[in-house]
């Protein structure tokens, strides 16, 4: 039989043993800066420019052997489920950006998510080298991170553009998923007159997104307005669209029955059937 004081010793000793482990995993990680530029550019790209057949058919089918000049964009810092993380977004065009300015070039976008390891180092933990058109005149894209849940954030991508006072506007919101960062979701409108078309008589046109409580899930409300018919004086409309997030998309919100619509309906009361 084990003796008495044997038996305290090792149950001091697992105490001891537990209260240091306590005490390691609270002891907050020490994390990297995050990389510069160029060297996330290589880690995501393999450098700053990009050859793949993807690029040709985004510039309108050109030479397999086009090279995209790759350009970082944005970058914010966030936290999920206790991970620190880096959303990268990049412009590409092909061939160089100061050669790519003019009221049609429309260049690409793509975007990437590396996140802190459990030493402190970045990893790539997703990306989409090839998510969607830029803004016209290779302006940098209106970007934006927004918080949809308490664990749960997205990339928003306003994009505007406007033609000879009529105006083209839209928003997408980017996910990160399995390893990919897909587009949920793109609302928007094209060709609407706004005012440097028809003057004072044409409302401002705009784009909004809200994030909604989540409550029932993540869901967020889309606000279009715009303008429609002929100058000068266009109608003004505003749409808005609440979206909810399934399966890695958003799709339109259901419709929802009001508390009492879903009760079970019984035969009515003698009463009620006398009246």
């Amino acid at each position: 039989m084990p003796h008495a004081a044997d038996l305290i010793r090792c149950s001091i000793a697992a105490l001891l043993l537990g209260a240091a482990a306590l005490v390691r995993a609270q002891i907050p990680i020490a994390i990297e800066s995050p990389p510069k530029p160029d060297a996330a550019m290589k880690l995501v790209y393999g450098g700053n420019t990009w050859r793949d057949a993807r690029v040709a058919a985004f510039f309108g089918g050109r030479s397999p052997a086009l090279r995209a000049d790759i350009r970082e964009v944005f970058r914010g810092r966030y936290v999920e489920h206790n991970v620190e993380k880096l959303m990268l977004v990049y412009q590409l065009t092909p061939g160089p950006r100061e050669q790519f300015r003019c009221g049609g070039c429309v260049p690409a976008l793509g975007a990437a998510v590396l996140a802190a390891d459990e030493q402190g180092r970045w990893k790539l933990r997703a990306k989409g080298l090839l998510l969607m058109p830029g803004a016209p005149g290779s302006g940098d894209e209106d970007l934006q991170l927004l918080q949809i849940a308490d664990e749960r954030w997205l990339l928003r991508s306003r994009r505007y553009d406007i033609d000879r006072g009529r105006e083209s506007r839209a928003e997408r919101l980017i996910l990160e998923r399995d390893g990919e960062l897909q587009l949920a979701a793109e609302l928007g409108f094209d060709g609407k007159p706004g005012p440097l078309a028809c003057g004072a008589g044409a409302a401002p046109q705009s784009s909004g997104v809200s994030v909604l409580s989540p409550g029932r899930g993540p869901r967020v409300e889309i606000v279009l307005r715009f303008n429609e018919g002929s100058c000068p004086s266009p109608r003004p409309v505003v749409q808005r669209t609440r979206l909810e997030l399934r399966d890695g998309r958003f799709e339109l919100e259901p419709d929802r029955a009001e508390p009492d619509d879903d009760a079970p309906v019984g035969p009515p009361s003698p009463e009620t059937a006398r009246r």
